[in-house]
C-alpha cells in the first residue's frame, strides 16, 4: 500500500508569452502504511478535474518509471500530454494521483496559485474574442474596432486578407499622395450609383484591346478630345472637329458599311488598311470555309463538292484471310461532303458465328461512324450491307481511314499489295483489338502497324 503524504506544485500562468514552458513543477512524497518512506520506480498517473469528488476530468496523463528516492518524487506535468491554455479558464481545479498498483488517491488537491500569478488576471481581458483591445500579433478579433484619432501610420502599410475601408454617413475617405497610387495586380473597380465625378487625363499606358475604355453616355463624356459619346447619333466619335470618325453602333441592328480604318503610318492600325464587311447569315459549321462574292459585297460560305459514293481506292484482286480481334485499317480520302447511311464489303470464305464491326475514322483518330457492335456478319459469303448508326452521318471533305474488324478467320474481298509495299502507303496497316466485334471510339494513328492488306469497302449504295 502506497500513501501520498504531501505535495507542493509550481503553477505557472500557461499561454504567456511565447516561449514559456507550458508545463506545471510537481513534487510529493510516497510513504507505505507503516509511514516509511518508499524507494524505486513507480508508474503514476495524474488527473485533473473541475471539482474536488467526481466531476469531468478536463486532464491526465501517465508517467511511467518516475524515480522515487527516501519518498520524495519530482515531476513536471505535461511531459506526456500538453496543458492546453484553456485547462484553467475557471474558477477553481484540482489534481488527482493515481500510483500504480493502487487506486487513485483521496481527496484531490486544491491548485493554488502563486504570489506573482496573480498577474496573470489580466489575460482574462485579453482572451481571444474580446473587442476592448487590439491584437497586434494576429488577426483583429471579430467585432473588434480599432479607433484612430489624430494619429499617423508612419512606415508600409499593409494590409492582408479581405480589407474593408469605409467612409459612413456623408464623410469623405480621402488618399492624398504625391507620389501616385498603383494599383500592382487585380482589378480597379467603382460600384455603386455614383460613379466617377470625373476622368481628366489618361497617358503613359495602353488601354488593352481585352478590357476597352468604357465611356458613359452623354455629350459632355469625352478623353482629351479623343473619343466623345454622341447620345443623339448613339455613336462613339473618335477625333475632333470635321476630322470625326464614328464606330458603329452595337445596341441596335446598323448596317455595315464598306468603311475604312487606316492610319498614316506609326500608329496601331497599319496602313494595309483594316477592312469591314457583311457576312452572309448562314450558320457556321466545322471545317466552313467563306469566299467573297463580288456581285453581293458579302462573305459567303465556299460550299465543297457533295458526293453520293466512296470507294477504297485499291483494286479488288483476291481473297483475304483476317485475322481474329485486329482492325484492318484502309486510308480513304473524301473529296466533298458525304451524307453516309451505309457501309459495304464483300465476304468470300464465312465461317459460322463470325461478327465484327465496321466504321469510319478521322484525320485525329476519332471513330466518326460505325455499325456498332457486332454489326458486321462475316458467317456467309457475298456482298455485306451495314446500316451506319445514327445514319445519315454528314462527314466533310477531307483525310479519313475505313476500319473492319472481327472476332475469327474469314476471309472478304480485297489486295494483297505484297510484303515488299508494307508502308509505302502511310496507315495502311493493323491494329490489335480486345474481342474484335467493337470498334474502340477512338485510335493513335501512329500505332498502326504498316501492313499491305487493302480491304475493299465503300460508301453507301
Amino acid at each position: 500500500m502506497l500513501v501520498f503524504l504531501a505535495q507542493a506544485a509550481y503553477w505557472p500562468a500557461l499561454g504567456s508569452a511565447a516561449g514559456s514552458p507550458q508545463r506545471i513543477g510537481f513534487q510529493g512524497k510516497l510513504l507505505d502504511t507503516s509511514n516509511n518512506p518508499r524507494n524505486g520506480s513507480f508508474d503514476m498517473t495524474f488527473r485533473v478535474f473541475d471539482v474536488a469528488a467526481g466531476g469531468s476530468e478536463l486532464w491526465s496523463e501517465t508517467q511511467t518509471g518516475v524515480p522515487v528516492n527516501n519518498g520524495v518524487f519530482s515531476v513536471q506535468l505535461g511531459d506526456v500530454v500538453s496543458l492546453s491554455v484553456g485547462l484553467f479558464n475557471r474558477t477553481s481545479a484540482y489534481l488527482e494521483v493515481e500510483v500504480a498498483p493502487d487506486a487513485a488517491m483521496t481527496p484531490r488537491q486544491l491548485l493554488l496559485m502563486s504570489p506573482y500569478a496573480f498577474r496573470a488576471l489580466l489575460a482574462d481581458d485579453l482572451a481571444p474574442g474580446n473587442t476592448s483591445y487590439v491584437q497586434v500579433t494576429g488577426l483583429l478579433q471579430s467585432g473588434a474596432v480599432f479607433h484612430v484619432a489624430s494619429g499617423t501610420v508612419a512606415g508600409p502599410f499593409t494590409a492582408t486578407g479581405t480589407a474593408n475601408f469605409t467612409a459612413a454617413g456623408n464623410q469623405t475617405y480621402s488618399i492624398q499622395t504625391s507620389s501616385g497610387i498603383r494599383l500592382a495586380a487585380g482589378t480597379l473597380r467603382v460600384e455603386g450609383s455614383g460613379g466617377v465625378d470625373s476622368l481628366t487625363v489618361v497617358k503613359g499606358a495602353t488601354v488593352a484591346a481585352s478590357t476597352g475604355l468604357l465611356l458613359p453616355q452623354g455629350s459632355a463624356s469625352s478623353l482629351e478630345g479623343s473619343a466623345r459619346w454622341d447620345a443623339a447619333q448613339n455613336l462613339l466619335f473618335i477625333g475632333t472637329g470635321t476630322a470625326n470618325k464614328t464606330m458603329a453602333d452595337t445596341d441596335s441592328a446598323q448596317t455595315l458599311t464598306n468603311k475604312t480604318l487606316s492610319s498614316s503610318g506609326g500608329n496601331v492600325v497599319d496602313a494595309t488598311h483594316l477592312r469591314a464587311r457583311l457576312l452572309s447569315s448562314v450558320a457556321p459549321f466545322d471545317g466552313m470555309t467563306i469566299k467573297w462574292d463580288a456581285a453581293g459585297s458579302q462573305w459567303v460560305p465556299a460550299y465543297a463538292a457533295k458526293v453520293s459514293i466512296i470507294a477504297t481506292p485499291f483494286t479488288p484482286a483476291g481473297n483475304l484471310t483476317l485475322v481474329s480481334s485486329t482492325v484492318y485499317i484502309t486510308p480513304l480520302v473524301v473529296p466533298g461532303t458525304l451524307d453516309v447511311n451505309q457501309i459495304r464489303y464483300r465476304v468470300t470464305t464465312g465461317v459460322s458465328g463470325i461478327t465484327g464491326d465496321v466504321g469510319l475514322y478521322d484525320s485525329a483518330g476519332n471513330l466518326v461512324l460505325s455499325g456498332g457492335a457486332s454489326s458486321a456478319n462475316f458467317t456467309t459469303v457475298g456482298a455485306k450491307v451495314v446500316a451506319v448508326s445514327g445514319a445519315p452521318v454528314t462527314v466533310q471533305p477531307g483525310q479519313y481511314y475505313l476500319a473492319l474488324s472481327c472476332n475469327g478467320a474469314p476471309a472478304v474481298r480485297g489486295n494483297n499489295l505484297q510484303a515488299a509495299s508494307a508502308g509505302v502507303v502511310p496507315r495502311l496497316g493493323t491494329i490489335a483489338l480486345g474481342a474484335g466485334t467493337t470498334l474502340p471510339s477512338s485510335i493513335v494513328l501512329g500505332s498502326i502497324v504498316d501492313g499491305n492488306l487493302a480491304i475493299f469497302q465503300s460508301l453507301n449504295e
